[in-house]
């Protein structure tokens, strides 16, 4: 909050952008009347998922962009000389700029949500979040073990990110399976959305286990690839 214009300017354009999305889905569905068995109220839960998750983790965890950027330049140097659990101090790191999504997430599930679904919206937010992060982190990863690989990470992750904002329901078949259990973008807002209108224990479950498996699986991978860091020898001095 030191710099307040820079954090109020950043907060305020990530909610605007937003809301150019909504306005433009808007517009489809003003056309279209539905997509797939999708219509409007649907995209506005979409948008109360998605910025609400990414925001989360941005703001929590600002550094799970950078990961290939620090292995490819030394940078984990100063994080692996500090007490266990290396990744949660790469990670941690806040970004305010994260604040509009979630000031928007925030927004669209109080007028799209009735009270009584909050716990289940949060617990959908939470696993989003993972899966997110997850996706990150095991993309990210694959610089211990080819290298340079930043760009193509920052291309899996925005990936996601474009698949996930759009209708679950125009998915299907094998494209469908591919994005639940190998590009798990289904699991971002897609399975959320329905489990918010139509309630399945079953893919409730399987959501918050796949989740969880899926994050895990990440932590293991970027572990592992953490064997065949080499060092770049930097040496900084850090407040």
């Amino acid at each position: 909050m030191e710099y307040r214009f820079n954090f109020i300017s950043q907060t305020i354009g990530m909610f605007v952008n937003d809301m150019f999305w909504i306005f433009f889905w808007f517009l489809i569905f003003q056309k279209f009347g539905s997509i797939g068995d999708w219509k409007y109220h649907e995209m506005l839960l979409l948008y109360a998922v998605l910025p609400l998750s990414f925001g989360l983790v941005m703001v929590l965890f600002g550094n799970w962009s950078s990961l290939s950027k620090m292995v490819e330049e030394g940078g984990l140097d100063y994080y692996l000389t500090l007490p266990k659990n290396e990744l949660l101090h790469i990670l941690v790191k806040c970004r305010y700029a994260g604040m509009g999504d979630v000031v928007f997430g925030l927004v669209m599930a109080f007028f799209t949500l009735s009270f009584q679904k909050i716990p289940l919206f949060m617990t959908l937010v939470i696993c989003s979040g993972l899966i997110l992060l997850g996706w990150t982190i095991f993309v990210n990863s694959f610089s211990f073990y080819f290298g340079r690989f930043q760009e193509a990470a920052r291309a899996a992750r925005e990936a996601i990110m474009i698949v996930s904002g759009y209708p679950f329901s125009v998915y299907s078949g094998a494209t469908k399976f591919i994005l639940l259990f190998i590009i798990p973008a289904g699991f971002v807002a897609g399975v959320p959305v329905e489990l918010l209108t139509h309630f399945s224990m079953k893919w409730f479950l399987i959501t918050v286990g796949f989740s969880l498996a899926f994050f895990a699986f990440s932590v293991w991978f970027f572990y592992n690839g953490l064997r065949k860091y080499e060092s770049g020898n930097i040496l900084a001095m850090r407040g």
